[in-house]
C-alpha cells in the first residue's frame, strides 16, 4: 500500500504528496486497528482499564486514603496566627485607663498553638483503623476487577463456540449445495424421484437460514463482549481462537476443599472482609477513648497597640524641699503624661504589651449522657455484623468453588458423551449418506439422520467451550491467570 501511495505522489505537487500520503497512511492503520484480533488477555486488560464503576471505586477509595493522611496528621500541633484590627468612635478608653472623645484605631497580634499529649490513644487508633478501612478499599476494587475478567471470560467463551457453530452451519450448507447438484444429476439422469430434490432444495433453504441464524447469533456475543469492554460497536471485531483447545481440557486432581483453601490466601473479597473486621474491632478502641481524660498543652505570644497612647516625658521641675530649711526647693525631672491619636510609637507600644503564654488543659469526663458507652456498645454490634459478613463471605466462596467443581466434573463427562455420540452419528450418518446417493434410502429418512449429525456437531462444540469455560474457572480459583 505504501509503495502504490509514493509512486501516484511522484506526479503531485510536494504538498499534495505530504497530505495524500499522511492521510493514506492514516487510514491504513485504521484498517489495521478495527482488524485486529483479540486475545482473552487483551479483552481482560482493556475492560479493566475502561471500566467506568472501577474507576467510581477507585476514586470512593482514594477518599479512604485522604482520611488515612488527615489521621496521620491529627498528630501534629495547631498554629495559628491572629491579627485583629479595629476602629472605635466616640468615647474612647487609652492605654492609660482614662477616657477621651476621639476615635480610636487599635490592633491585636497574637501567635498560638497547641498539641494534645494524651486522648486515650485516640489518635492512634482511628490511624489504624482507616488504614484497615484504605486497604479493604483497595481489595474491593481488586474484587470489582476479578467479577468483570471472569464475565468477559464467560462471553469470550460463547464467542468461541458461536465462531464453531458458524462453522458447522457453512459446512452443512456447503455439504447440501453439493447434494443438490448431485441430486439433480440423479434426477436428470432418472434414478432418482424429482420429490427427492425438492426435498433436498428444501433443506438448502433451511440450512441458508441456519447460517444466518448462526451469523446473527454470533454477532450479538461479539457486542455483548465489546460492551463488557466499554468498546463501540465495531463489526468487524474478531477475537483469536485457540488452535489446540483439547490440550487445554485438563481435569484438575486437587479437590474443592483444597481449593478453596488455596483461593483464601489470595482472592480479594476474603482479605476486603477480614479487613473490614479488623476495622471495626479498631473502631471499638476509638470509642473507648472517650472513657479516658485529654490532656492538651497551649500556647500563645500576642501584643496590642492603640493609636491613642499614653506617652510620658521628664521635664525639669522641683521634686521637693530642704527638710531643714522648707523654703530651699529642690530641682529635678518631673513625669509628664499627654496623649497622642497616631500610630507613632506603636512599635514601643508592641514591645510594650508583649506578652507570652503556656499552659495545660486536662479534661477528665465524668458524665455525658451515656455518650461514650453507647458508642462502644454500636461499635460493638459493627464488630459482630463485619464477623458475620467475613463468614458469609467464606461461605459464598466455598459454594461457589464447590458449583465450580462438580460443573467441571459435570462438562468433562458431558464433552466425551457428547463425542462418543457425534462419532457414533457419524457412522450412521456416513452410510445414511451412501445409501441415500445410491437411491437406497428415501429422502425424508436421509434429511432426519442429517439433522441428527448436525445437532450431534453443535452438541460437542457447546460441551468442548463449556468444559474450557469450568477448567478457566477453577483455574482462576488456584491462583492461574486467566489466560490460553
Amino acid at each position: 500500500m505504501l509503495l502504490c501511495i509514493v509512486n501516484i505522489s511522484e506526479q503531485m505537487p510536494k504538498s499534495k504528496h505530504i497530505i495524500s500520503f499522511s492521510l493514506l497512511l492514516q487510514i491504513s492503520i485504521s484498517v489495521i486497528g478495527q482488524n485486529k484480533a483479540w486475545t482473552l488477555k487483551a479483552c481482560i486488560d482493556t475492560g479493566v482499564q475502561r471500566n467506568i464503576s472501577l474507576k467510581q471505586g477507585q476514586l470512593s477509595n482514594n477518599i479512604n486514603g485522604v482520611n488515612l493522611t488527615q489521621a496521620k496528621d491529627n498528630l501534629y500541633p495547631v498554629f495559628n496566627i491572629t491579627d485583629g484590627p479595629g476602629f472605635s468612635f466616640g468615647k474612647s478608653q487609652g492605654t492609660n485607663g482614662t477616657y477621651i472623645g476621639e476615635n480610636v484605631a487599635t490592633n491585636s497580634f497574637a501567635l498560638g498553638g497547641n498539641v494534645t499529649l494524651y486522648n486515650g490513644f485516640l489518635n492512634q487508633n482511628t490511624i489504624r483503623q482507616n488504614e484497615y478501612v484504605y486497604q479493604a478499599g483497595i481489595q474491593g476494587v481488586e474484587k470489582m476487577k476479578n467479577d468483570l475478567s471472569l464475565n468477559i471470560l464467560s462471553s469470550y467463551m460463547l464467542v468461541l463456540a458461536d465462531y464453531e457453530g458458524v462453522d458447522i452451519a457453512e459446512s452443512q450448507l456447503e455439504s447440501t449445495q453439493t447434494q443438490v447438484e448431485q441430486i439433480k444429476i440423479y434426477v436428470e439422469a432418472g434414478k432418482l424421484p424429482e420429490l427427492n430434490l425438492f426435498q433436498i432444495q428444501s433443506q438448502l433453504a433451511n440450512d441458508k437460514l441456519a447460517k444466518v441464524n448462526a451469523q446473527n447469533q454470533l454477532t450479538l456475543a461479539k457486542v455483548n463482549l465489546m460492551q463488557l469492554m466499554n468498546l463501540p460497536v465495531d463489526y468487524s471485531f474478531q477475537v483469536i481462537r485457540p488452535s489446540d483447545i483439547d490440550s487445554l481440557l485438563t481435569l484438575t486432581s486437587i479437590p474443592s476443599e483444597s481449593i478453596y483453601n488455596i483461593a483464601m490466601g489470595f482472592l480479594p473479597q476474603v482479605k476486603n472482609a477480614q479487613l473490614s473486621t479488623q476495622a471495626s474491632e479498631s473502631g471499638v478502641k476509638v470509642a473507648q477513648s472517650l472513657f479516658y481524660p485529654k490532656l492538651t498543652m497551649g500556647g500563645n505570644i500576642k501584643s496590642t497597640g492603640s493609636s491613642l497612647a499614653y506617652n510620658e516625658s521628664y521635664q525639669p521641675g522641683t521634686i521637693g524641699y530642704v527638710e531643714s530649711n522648707p523654703t530651699e526647693l529642690v530641682g529635678g525631672y518631673v513625669p509628664e503624661a499627654s496623649l497622642s491619636n497616631n500610630f507613632s510609637n506603636l512599635w514601643q507600644q508592641f514591645n510594650y504589651n508583649f506578652n507570652q503564654f503556656i499552659g495545660f488543659n486536662l479534661t477528665i469526663p465524668i458524665f455525658s449522657n451515656f455518650t461514650a458507652r453507647n458508642s462502644v456498645e454500636i461499635a460493638k454490634i459493627n464488630v459482630q455484623n463485619a464477623q458475620l459478613n467475613e463468614e458469609s463471605v467464606k461461605i459464598t466462596l466455598r459454594q461457589t468453588i464447590e458449583q465450580a467443581y462438580t460443573n467441571l466434573l459435570a462438562a468433562a463427562e458431558q464433552y466425551t458423551a457428547s463425542k462418543e455420540a457425534l462419532q457414533s452419528e457419524e457412522k450412521t450418518f456416513n452410510d445414511m449418506d451412501k445409501k441415500f446417493k445410491i437411491g437406497l434410502e428415501n429422502a425424508t429418512d436421509y434429511l432426519i439422520e442429517k439433522s441428527n449429525y448436525t445437532k450431534a456437531q453443535q452438541n460437542v462444540a457447546q460441551a468442548k467451550y463449556n468444559y474450557l469455560l469450568q477448567v478457566k474457572l477453577v483455574d482462576f480459583y488456584l491462583g492461574k491467570p486467566i489466560t490460553f
